[in-house]
Order: structure tokens, then C-alpha cells, then sequence
């Protein structure tokens, strides 16, 4: 990017935010330890182009940090943070940049702030929170803020899994009949006052926490993300194995399966892609979970462009409705957008409301409300224009018939 290229968009700094969220919430749950240096360019006097000298110091902060494991965020307040494994020396360069962009004069020095994780993971959201404007007209607040500081996983009891663990889960998974855990459910169509649930495609999934608990009884994986996701792409693996069976392709009909987004390279994809003919590979859709996004941009960036390529359907998975206002509006390039119903949805007032409203995609039919469990959830999301729907509600409309 040059001197003249206009700023990023809202959209991308939405997205950066999201993921500096995303991060801060790992590094508390795991004890990963970063080193963050916020440059606070929202303060800079009057006077100033910020614009102009965020993309200047852009310029020169990158190539400074490519070398390194460290990032840059862009946050929607302008404000840049440069997040790295300890040590973090370079950051002093980066310190040492600034100034010398941007003079050294005092208000200037000041500008600067260090922080580290994960001891000071709650000032990083306060300033992730700041840059969103949460509390102002129109954002679900409460919802967001939860979300951010919630733990980055739902605690189950045990002592924390090791990596020897994982090594034997992944031994029985490989002799484990994953049947029993297999969990379907359909997406069907459902007009007010309309004819019965017209059926869209049914969705696999693994009961994942039933299967965890069966590999791994007494330990818990919740301290150790990148262990679950591991666990997650051994599953991954398995589900696509067994669905490359010229049986499974018999009678094969529009079906979802949620993955990780490293998982379309991996051999067991590409043998499953090789048997699908074009049609059926049209009545396939891949689901791409947000955290699995932000956790591997690239391996999603590759998946996303293959799906479009082969002509396979996506989805951006069981989003909470609290992040939808960081949503790129593309909803990154992907097809449909399958919103996850919880109860604080029938509690938004008048302007959460019409901010959630205003997130969705015009085009509702993109749109499939799951955890359709209750009249009252299919009632909201008809009252929002929302069509599509996945639940227990759903299900049992379809057994009675």
C-alpha cells in the first residue's frame, strides 16, 4: 500500500478489532504471554492528518514486523496495535519509528502505550470496546462486551490436557465409530401462515463435547485452544474420510458440514472433491466458524477461493447476533450467513434492534436463524424477514409430518 492509497475500510477495521478481541481472550484463557504496543493516533492534536500519518507509519511499521511473528491491527479509531511473542524487542523500533514520523515532542511519546498479556488482557478489550464505540447509539453493548470477556471456551471439568493426551485421543479416535456421535439436522424453509417446512439440505455435525469427553474423560481442553483445534482437524479428517465412500455418494443429497478452513487442503477433501461430480458438489455447503476464521485468515482465504472455484456453497457458521455489526457486509465473500438465535434477542430495545436489522444482509434468504427451538424464535426471525430456519421446532414439524 502506498502514500496515496485511501485508508482501509470500516469493514476491515471491524474485522481487526474482532480478531485483537479474539486474541486477547486466548491469551487469558491459555496464558500465552504478548507484548502489545498501542499507538493511540485517535489522540493526536488538532491540526494533524491522522489519516495521512497512520498510512505513513503503515508503511513503515510493516516491514519492520514481517520479519517477526508480530501483527498489526488497524482498529476503526485509528489507532494501530502491534501485537508480538515476548521478547517484543522490535516494538521498541516501532516506538522509535513513531517518534521519528511524527516528532518527540511529549504529547507525542504519549501516544505510545505497552501493555502485556495476558495480565492486561481487560485493558486491551477496554481498548477494543473504545474503538467500537460500544455504549453508543445503536450497539448491543451488553452483548458485545460479554462476548469479549467472556472465557474463550465453555469450562468442563478435569486437570488441563497435555499433548500426550491429544496423541492418545487421536490413537482411539482413529479406531472410534463416530456414528454414535454424528448429530443431523435439516434446514428447511418456512413461510408464515405457508405451506409445511419445504427442505433446503440437512446439516452433519459431530457432537464435538460428547466426543471429547468419551476421548479424553478426565481432562480438559479449554486451557489449551490450539489442542482443541488440532482434536478438531483429526475430526475433520475422519467425517470427510467416511463421506469419500462410493456408498455415501449413493442417493447423496444437499447436505452442510462445518469445518475447519485448513481442512479443504488437507488429502481427505481433495479425494472427497475428486468423486463429487459438479452437481453434487452444488448441493454441498461448507460452513467456516468466525473464531476458525480469524484464528487461520490464510488457510480461509485459500478455502474460500477452492469453494468458489469447485462451485460448493458457504457459510459463515453459528454466528452470535451480538458480533453481526463486525461483519463485512460480503460477509466475506462467503454465500450464507447462519445467525445463531439466543434469548437477549427478544430483549434488544429499539435501537439494538434496528442496528441488527440494518447488519443483515438485504438478501434474507442468505440468512438461516439456527437454534430455532420455539414458536416465539421462528416469530422473531419471520418479523426480520428470515425465511430460512434450523432447530428443534424445525425437526419436529418435520416428524409429525
Amino acid at each position: 500500500m502506498n502514500a496515496l492509497s485511501p485508508p482501509r475500510e470500516t469493514a476491515a477495521a471491524n474485522r481487526d478489532a474482532l480478531a485483537l478481541a479474539t486474541l486477547a481472550r486466548e491469551s487469558a484463557a491459555t496464558g500465552v504471554e504478548r507484548r502489545v504496543l498501542h499507538l493511540r493516533l485517535s489522540t493526536m492534536p488538532a491540526g494533524r492528518n491522522r489519516l495521512h500519518h497512520q498510512r505513513l507509519l503503515r508503511e513503515a511499521l510493516l516491514p519492520l514486523l514481517r520479519p517477526t511473528r508480530a501483527r498489526l491491527f488497524d482498529l476503526p479509531s485509528g489507532d494501530l496495535v502491534a501485537v508480538s511473542p515476548p521478547p517484543g524487542e522490535h516494538l521498541e523500533l516501532v516506538r522509535a519509528t513513531m517518534l521519528k514520523l511524527l516528532g518527540e515532542e511529549e504529547e507525542t511519546a504519549a501516544m505510545a502505550q505497552e501493555l502485556r498479556l495476558p495480565t492486561q488482557a481487560a485493558a486491551l478489550l477496554a481498548v477494543v470496546e473504545a474503538a467500537l464505540g460500544l455504549g453508543g447509539e445503536g450497539r448491543p453493548a451488553s452483548q458485545m462486551r460479554a462476548w469479549m470477556q467472556a472465557p474463550a471456551a465453555n469450562p468442563r471439568a478435569g486437570k488441563p490436557a497435555t499433548a500426550g493426551d491429544i496423541l492418545a485421543a487421536e490413537a482411539a479416535l482413529a479406531r472410534a465409530d463416530l456414528s454414535v456421535h454424528h448429530r443431523w439436522q435439516t434446514v428447511c424453509a418456512l413461510v408464515d401462515r405457508g405451506p409445511g417446512p419445504q427442505v433446503l439440505w440437512r446439516e452433519l455435525r459431530l457432537a464435538e463435547a460428547d466426543l471429547e469427553a468419551a476421548l479424553l474423560p478426565h481432562q480438559s481442553l479449554d486451557p489449551t485452544p490450539w489442542l482443541r483445534r488440532r482434536l478438531r482437524a483429526r475430526l475433520d479428517k475422519r467425517a470427510l474420510a467416511q463421506w469419500a465412500r462410493p456408498e455415501e455418494l449413493r442417493g447423496f443429497t444437499p447436505r452442510a458440514i462445518p469445518l475447519l478452513p485448513a481442512s479443504v487442503a488437507e488429502e481427505e477433501f481433495m479425494r472427497l472433491d475428486a468423486m463429487l461430480p459438479a452437481g453434487m458438489r452444488l448441493q454441498l455447503t461448507l460452513g467456516f466458524g468466525l473464531p476458525d476464521i480469524l484464528a487461520d485468515p490464510d488457510a480461509f482465504d485459500i478455502a474460500r477461493r477452492f469453494a468458489r472455484l469447485r462451485g460448493y456453497r458457504t457459510a459463515v457458521d453459528d454466528v452470535d447476533a451480538s458480533l453481526l455489526p463486525l461483519l463485512p457486509p460480503d460477509l466475506f465473500g462467503l454465500d450464507v450467513l447462519k445467525l445463531h438465535f439466543t434469548p437477549a434477542l427478544l430483549e434488544l430495545d429499539g435501537p439494538g434492534r434496528a442496528a441488527l436489522e440494518a447488519s443483515l444482509p438485504a438478501e434474507r434468504e442468505r440468512v438461516v436463524l439456527s437454534g430455532a427451538d420455539e414458536p416465539i424464535m421462528v416469530g422473531w426471525g419471520w418479523e426480520r424477514g428470515i425465511t430460512r430456519f434450523q432447530g428443534r421446532m424445525i425437526e419436529q414439524r418435520l416428524s409429525g409430518g
